[in-house]
């Protein structure tokens, strides 16, 4: 593929927008706050939690932003010109609806960005693989000798970059659905939809909602820019022939793991065949199961798309090793072997992780219920797993799943789950009943949020706690 212009022109902050609002005091809307006020708008900052729960606020502040208190109020908008919205704040939130309407607008973060840098945007969104593809993506810019930085939903804000940056810098970006709730002109160059499953409906409701969001990643593209989906994926698929069929959009491509039907790049089950031409046999590429050859193929498609030369994009295939807490390997211990998914956070995610470990698998599953069916993970179980282990909140619930599956459909082979209560508990439990050549899985199906700051951090308790496993023999 030629390699595609690299920005555009893009309007900016306008002068008008003197005064700003950051909902939300996370890490997105902190780095945004910090921008605003490094460029000269009076800045306020406001968060449903308390100045001294919030971790970071001080560099907002030292950046001369102005903390607001809770409870939030519609007071807070007197004189406000642009209401910047994290991404961990509900679209209807009441004083996001207020603002509204007050004709106030409210941005995401990452319009934010996209309107004060010409830099290129390649974007992934979809319900898993987000954050393997967009490292392994930006991993084929760098093969390449492009000047990229990854960004976004896969740790860092796009905010916390933008001074700096100029149009031959390449942003790969992860986008969740929370972040592309509130953009109206982002438009990268080129994007990709992975997968759409039912995630976050604690937060969208429905189904419907949900691909709402994703969609805006393709709804301003024009002639010049790339969108790709999956077409193995029904919901990615139907997408792509919507945006396929809209006049003056953007050149769609599509990928499938399931051979070459339709696809411009595919996965036979031993090749990948990459967007353009080339092979890579599957045995070369470090990266297990076949959610990962989605991933792969996602990547390789936009990198071959924005120029990326095929030898680097086939070596890049060769030599990247993953990430952390995605089916990340956490040591052997007796010759038991740990498993970190702790990335794993819902039912699709989970059931990709048993894919890529089918039998003789000691699961833990649990935290925070997201309004989510663990029965297909009850059946999946039946087929291989050798323990279930549960923790957290939604330990009643999933429990109560599994009881259903082998009660009410038969499904007498599924493990009957064990509720643990904390990680600590379900690891000593799970390599008590493993043997050598098992693998103890962490594949939780729910949000961390009930006993951890974030995946990042289940998953870091996870390794630790096997690592003290290994250290006692």
């Amino acid at each position: 593929m030629a390699r595609a212009s690299t920005g555009e022109s893009r309007a900016g902050l306008s002068a008008d927008i003197r005064t700003v609002l950051v909902v939300g005091a996370g890490r997105s809307g902190v780095a945004a706050a910090e921008l605003l006020a490094g460029l000269g708008r009076a800045v306020f900052l406001s968060d449903s939690k308390a100045a001294h729960e919030l971790v970071g606020l001080e560099s907002a502040l030292r950046a001369g932003a102005e903390f607001l208190a809770a409870p939030q109020s519609p007071e807070h908008l007197a004189g406000v010109d642009l209401l910047i919205k994290s991404p961990g704040v509900p679209g209807e939130a009441p004083l996001l609806a207020a603002a509204r309407a007050a004709g106030i607008s409210v941005w995401s973060e990452v319009e934010l960005a996209y309107a004060l840098v010409s830099a290129p945007f390649s974007a992934v969104t979809g319900t898993n693989g987000k954050t393997t593809t967009t490292a392994l993506l930006g991993h084929m810019f760098e093969a390449a000798g492009r000047a990229v930085k990854v960004l976004g939903n896969i740790g860092t804000p796009i905010t916390s970059m933008v001074r700096g940056l100029d149009e031959d810098q390449e942003l790969v970006v992860e986008l969740s659905s929370f972040q592309l709730e509130d953009v109206h002109e982002f438009r990268p160059a080129a994007g990709v939809l992975l997968n759409l499953t039912p995630d976050h409906l604690d937060r969208h409701s429905t189904m419907e909602r949900y691909l709402a969001c994703k969609a805006n990643m393709f709804a301003r593209q024009g002639p010049e820019d790339w969108a790709v989906f999956n077409l193995a994926d029904p919901v990615a698929a139907g997408l792509g022939r919507e945006v396929a069929a809209r006049e003056g959009g953007p050149r769609v491509v599509y990928f499938s793991t399931e051979g070459p039907a339709g696809a411009n790049a595919w996965f036979d089950g031993s090749r990948l065949h990459l967007f353009g031409g080339g092979e890579v046999p599957v045995e070369s590429i470090p990266l297990r199961g076949l959610h990962n050859m989605e991933n792969c193929l996602g990547a390789s498609t936009v990198a071959l798309a924005r120029g990326v030369p095929a030898e680097a994009v086939q070596e890049s295939l060769r030599t990247f090793p993953g990430v952390a807490h995605r089916l990340q390997p956490a040591g052997v211990v007796r010759g038991v072997a740990y498993v970190n998914d702790s990335k794993a956070t819902n039912v699709e995610a989970t059931l990709r992780a048993l894919d890529a470990y089918p039998v003789g698998t000691h699961l833990i599953l649990g935290g925070r219920d997201k309004a989510s069916d663990y029965r297909p993970i009850a059946r999946a179980c039946a087929h291989g797993c050798s323990g279930v282990y549960l923790v957290g909140e939604a330990a009643p619930l999933i429990r109560d799943a599994f009881e259903r599956v082998r009660m009410e459909e038969g499904f007498e082979s599924v493990p009957i789950p064990s509720d643990e209560g904390d990680m600590g508990r379900a690891v000593s439990a799970a390599a008590a009943a493993a043997v050598p050549g098992e693998t103890v899985l962490l594949a939780p199906a729910c949000a961390s949020f009930d006993q951890y700051s974030d995946f990042e951090e289940r998953g870091r308790h996870f390794v630790q706690t096997v690592e003290r496993l290994r250290a006692v023999g």
